[in-house]
């Protein structure tokens, strides 16, 4: 198993956290409000017992790139077994509201686009800061934005941003109404050079 499977198979049981918090998610929904710093407190706890269960070595939360003003920090880092190795995975953590919030409306698309911290293109930006291991974007949508939505938006940030490249991992089809966890994996490998 490499470490885009093993990242594949976390988000799948972290989807059974979130399927226990229907509720929570119709509510954010209902209101209009993203609460990035929840889906953060719940992905803690959630890495934590993964770790007690002997699934990851270490996680690591805000962890600094480099050193001086401007420095960046990366959501989570998780170290993960895989076979006799130790890999490094960095997870950067979004929340999207999908309908409308005070008096807009908004879909992935428009995160995909937006260059403001609102946005997806900070985060990524913030990734490629990273050295070493596997790089993703855990995009939690309430509500579901639906697949032309989503791949809509992938194929805009991916045409906007050609110096950046994202590989959705994720289908909102597999996922109810309600919400979507969206995983995207940012990879070195697969940057574009811009002309």
């Amino acid at each position: 198993m490499d470490t885009t499977e093993y990242i594949r198979d976390l988000v799948t049981r972290f989807r059974k956290v979130l399927d226990e918090r229907s509720k929570q998610l119709e509510c954010f929904c209902r209101y209009g409000v993203q609460v990035e710093g929840w889906l953060k407190g719940e992905l803690l706890f959630f890495f934590d017992s993964e770790k007690a269960a002997g699934r990851l070595v270490n996680v690591d939360r805000e962890v600094q790139l480099g050193a001086g003003p401007g420095k960046k920090r990366v959501d989570f880092r998780l170290e993960i077994p895989v076979g006799v190795a130790i890999l490094d995975a960095w997870i950067e953590v979004k929340h999207w509201l999908i309908g409308h919030q005070k008096g807009s409306k908004y879909n992935a698309v428009f995160y995909f686009g937006d260059v403001s911290s609102v946005g997806i293109k900070p985060a990524v930006e913030t990734l490629t800061k990273v050295r070493r291991g596997s790089k993703y974007l855990l995009v939690l949508a309430t509500a579901n934005p639906a697949e032309d939505d989503w791949s809509n938006g992938v194929t805009k940030f991916n045409d906007k941003f050609p110096h950046l490249h994202l590989k959705a991992l994720t289908n909102p089809t597999e996922f109810p109404k309600s919400y979507f966890l969206g995983l995207l994996e940012f990879s070195p490998n697969a940057q574009r050079q811009s002309s």
